[in-house]
């Protein structure tokens, strides 16, 4: 028995997303030396911020149709909102918190993943890429939505998928404890995500924003618990 219509277009929407996940993570780490940068958003935060940049308009090109039918996204994007915030949040969290954190030491016997060397600038090519993951998980949501199930069930089917491509840091980052505390926090914000653009006016805005205040929670902490004494 052949998989109707409304599979078909999931199993679509599934695979150029992986696609496009696996294929800007792998061109990044081949970009990287070839810009003369040891970590690529802090040594060329402008390049990697174009590099997303370019991934997300790729993204939203080839999902533009899957995002119409997601009237609420479809309509932040009219408004250019979900640029304007990127930006604006970047440049406020470059401005008012990143430069003013400690410095920071390591005293462990592994290599800290590249977070822990994150400067200011490491926020604005992280801003764009949260938009492209954006992109992709609402194309996700989009595309579960469309198979007429219910808003639990395709919260459960999104946090599975997103927690899932979180794994594949494992192939970058070979620390279990980092790639099993992403992947655990990006299935949590998975099933959350659903809720937000189905459910809440402006949902993809607050997506975003969710996204990317975990990562700055993050950032902060990690200076706190490592900051350097004296």
């Amino acid at each position: 028995m052949s998989a109707s219509p409304k599979l078909r277009d999931l199993i679509r929407v599934a695979a150029i997303v992986a696609a496009l996940w696996s294929l800007s993570s792998y061109l990044y780490f081949w970009l990287e030396p070839r810009v003369g940068a040891q970590i690529g958003y802090n040594d060329a935060p402008i390049v990697f911020a174009f590099f997303y940049a370019l991934w997300s308009a790729m993204a939203f090109a080839i999902f533009q149709r899957d995002y119409l039918r997601l009237g609420d996204l479809s309509a932040t994007w009219g408004r250019g909102a979900a640029i304007a915030v990127a930006v604006f949040v970047a440049a406020a969290f470059v401005l008012t918190v990143a430069f003013k954190l400690p410095t920071m030491e390591w005293d462990r016997p592994n290599t800290p993943v590249q977070f822990f060397y994150a400067t200011g600038w490491y926020a604005v090519p992280k801003s764009m890429e949260i938009l492209f993951q954006q992109l992709l998980v609402a194309a996700l949501v989009a595309a579960v939505w469309r198979q007429g199930y219910r808003l639990w069930q395709i919260s459960c089917v999104v946090a599975v998928l997103f927690g899932a491509f979180h794994l594949t840091l494992g192939l970058s980052y070979p620390n279990p404890f980092y790639v099993m505390r992403y992947s655990a926090a990006a299935t949590i914000f998975g099933a959350l995500v659903p809720v937000f653009l189905l459910r809440v006016p402006n949902g993809f805005l607050i997506s975003y924003a969710v996204h990317w205040i975990y990562y700055a929670v993050d950032y902060v902490a990690i200076h706190l618990v490592f900051g350097a004494s004296g």
